[in-house]
């Protein structure tokens, strides 16, 4: 049976594209082992129909744990069978590529993001350059690639001259059970809800965290996840005198987010457009409120604005601030036929932005390159 390895530095708990993409791979008939780190706040990760693999990391954040997950993943691909090599995002390409090189076998790259462009590079040119560095010497070698909208897909066409499929992270369609975990949240309070696992600066976070003493009692804010600027928000929230109205759940189970999300007022997507890689950004949380069926805020970035304006289910704003934030969910709250309007697109959304519909392009792509490289699916 053709194998493949894939691999994450994140935590494979919370990181569901992944996930699809492997449980996809399993379906088609691939033997899938998918390879990710576990830190000292890593969540239990319950059984799949594919094989997991873990690696415990010394260093938690920076320049360290970047060097000591690629050293220790060459050495784990390097000692393992498989016939083609899944590199999830720049910070893992090294090893695969040095790997696949080696043992002369099939790489495949799924970019998620306009990597040397993140936010987290965003004032650190040093860091950010080297990279920059390591990508332009990998991404021209690397023959199949795909990336998660159109927008970054261009500008590594612009880039590089290189064609990338777009393969969507998009949830999988199916029926979210109701909610019946306590979050320990005021009863009868609407929930307004920003979720991720990457909630760091430029998010808007700070900017809904000051938007709260704008809105009526009945608002709550709950923050669902976990970010470098969570214990600033903290520190923000309890000098404002605002525990009673902003809440942290910290990292979730992807069942526990899912019925979280469904008992939100509204969903928040407030990146900003600051550099290349935000404004070309879809982020996975825009299709969780999606598919939970509630209406979003959303800032006005490229891919997310054209979701929300396509399907018209919720409200764009022009700039992030507390102000127009408050005014954004202020108005949705004052028209119930609106508000239930913004409700029922979404349920049109989901019917097309689903994995259902998307996986179809990713099973064509392993397709194409197994019969290229004559692997034998199943």
């Amino acid at each position: 049976m053709a194998t493949v390895i894939v691999s994450v530095i994140s935590d494979l708990v919370t990181d569901q594209r992944v996930h699809k993409a492997a449980q996809t791979l399993h379906e088609m008939g691939f033997e899938v082992l998918l390879v990710g780190t576990k830190k000292k706040k890593s969540l239990p990760l319950a059984a799949r129909d594919y094989k997991t693999k873990r690696i415990k990391m010394l260093f938690q954040k920076g320049f360290l744990l970047y060097a000591e997950w690629n050293t220790r993943l060459f050495f784990f691909l390097l000692f393992r069978s498989a016939h083609i090599l899944l590199a999830n995002d720049l910070d893992t390409l090294p090893a695969n590529y040095a790997v696949s090189k080696l043992k002369k076998r099939t790489l495949v790259y799924d970019t998620h993001e306009y990597f040397t462009e993140t936010a987290e590079l965003y004032n650190r040119p040093f860091v950010k350059k080297i990279w920059q560095r390591i990508e332009n010497f990998l991404f021209p070698k690397v023959k199949y690639i795909y990336t998660v909208n159109s927008s970054i897909a261009s500008l590594y066409q612009q880039k590089f001259r290189k064609e990338l499929v777009v393969v969507r992270n998009v949830p999988v369609k199916k029926t979210v059970p109701p909610a019946a975990i306590n979050f320990h949240l005021p009863v009868n309070k609407k929930i307004i809800l920003i979720q991720g696992s990457g909630l760091n600066e430029n998010r808007g976070l700070e900017e809904l965290v000051a938007a709260i003493p704008l809105l009526p009692e009945e608002f709550i804010l709950v923050i669902a996840g976990s970010g470098l600027i969570i214990d600033k928000l903290k520190t923000s929230a309890a000098a404002n005198n605002l525990i009673h109205r902003v809440f942290f759940t910290g990292l979730l189970q992807p069942e526990q987010l899912q019925q979280l999300t469904q008992q939100a007022f509204c969903g928040c997507s407030l990146d900003k457009p600051l550099n290349l890689n935000q404004q070309a950004s879809l982020p996975n949380k825009l299709f969780d409120y999606i598919a939970a069926g509630i209406p979003v805020i959303a800032s006005n970035i490229t891919e997310v604005a054209g979701i929300v304006q396509q399907y018209n289910i919720g409200t764009v704003i022009c700039d992030v601030t507390p102000e127009l934030i408050a005014d954004a969910i202020t108005s949705i709250a004052a028209d119930e036929s609106r508000y239930q309007q913004y409700r029922q697109n979404t349920l049109i959304a989901y019917n097309d932005l689903n994995w259902d519909n998307e996986k179809h392009i990713l099973i064509s792509l392993f397709k194409q390159l197994a019969a290229k490289n004559h692997i034998s699916i199943g």
